[in-house]
């Protein structure tokens, strides 16, 4: 995630951002050290949150919001991962989604606090980074006509249901084209070629807004998320060591 903000701040200035589903803000130092106007985390599980208020506590261009970000004000159950309650510095699969049945437990669900990010007085924030485990959608339609005073989005991904109900990323993908982002590039894992219930390949995606690229820009996007993401492609990555390969994808995701 880090190099798709580094990339993003190359392409235009980011001075402020958003990072919705913080877990225990691992990122904080990261983001303290990009001298940001703005920092404003989302997180509802107060376990969680705590680790984050104590980290920012000195901080005074950090926020911190005791809640979830979804399409609707509302209560909603989350699962949280057995996990994520032992081990602190874990990546995190606690989730608004009711999980599929996986290696990881969730044994554990409570009533926590969602509200709509266009319930928030925030207009001029450059960056939204949602890592929300499957419920990305739900917070993309959740901004409303807000979502076009960001610069850039950066959303977590699936190509398959890890959680119940979750929206895979050609869908994703589609809502984001229809309101006026574009594709950059990705950082992805592949853990199946052919993805199948419970497995397939995940990550991380940069989108644009369309306002600051030109409508070439436009099209060579589409063009390249369709070339990064298809079962060719994904066999490279996952089972091909030549070099060849490995450079034509770096090529393929560059801006």
């Amino acid at each position: 995630m880090k190099n798709l903000i580094i990339l993003a701040s190359k392409i235009n200035k980011i001075n402020s951002l958003i990072h919705v589903g913080g877990h225990i803000g691992q990122e904080v130092n990261f983001y303290n050290s990009l001298n940001l106007d703005k920092v404003i985390y989302f997180e509802p599980i107060n376990e969680f949150a705590d680790v984050i208020e104590h980290q920012i506590s000195n901080l005074p261009n950090f926020v911190l919001h005791r809640c979830a970000l979804g399409n609707q004000n509302s209560s909603k159950l989350i699962y949280i991962a057995d996990d994520d309650k032992e081990q602190y510095d874990n990546s995190g699969s606690t989730s608004l989604l009711e999980p599929q049945e996986s290696s990881i437990t969730f044994s554990t669900s409570r009533s926590i606090e969602v509200k709509k990010y266009s319930s928030f007085n925030y207009t001029k924030i450059d960056l939204a980074i949602l890592d929300t485990q499957g419920y990305e959608l739900e917070v993309l339609n959740g901004f409303e006509d807000k979502i076009n005073t960001f610069k850039f989005l950066i959303v977590e991904f699936a190509n398959f249901e890890g959680y119940k109900n979750q929206t895979i990323y050609k869908d994703l993908n589609k809502f984001l084209n229809l309101n006026n982002f574009s594709f950059v590039t990705q950082k992805k894992k592949v853990l199946k070629v052919f993805p199948n219930s419970n497995s397939g390949s995940f990550g991380d995606a940069l989108y644009i807004n369309n306002n600051l690229i030109n409508k070439s820009s436009i099209s060579n996007a589409r063009f390249k998320y369709f070339i990064l993401n298809n079962f060719l492609t994904d066999f490279l990555i996952k089972y091909t060591k030549i070099t060849y390969w490995k450079s034509k994808v770096k090529e393929l995701i560059k801006y």
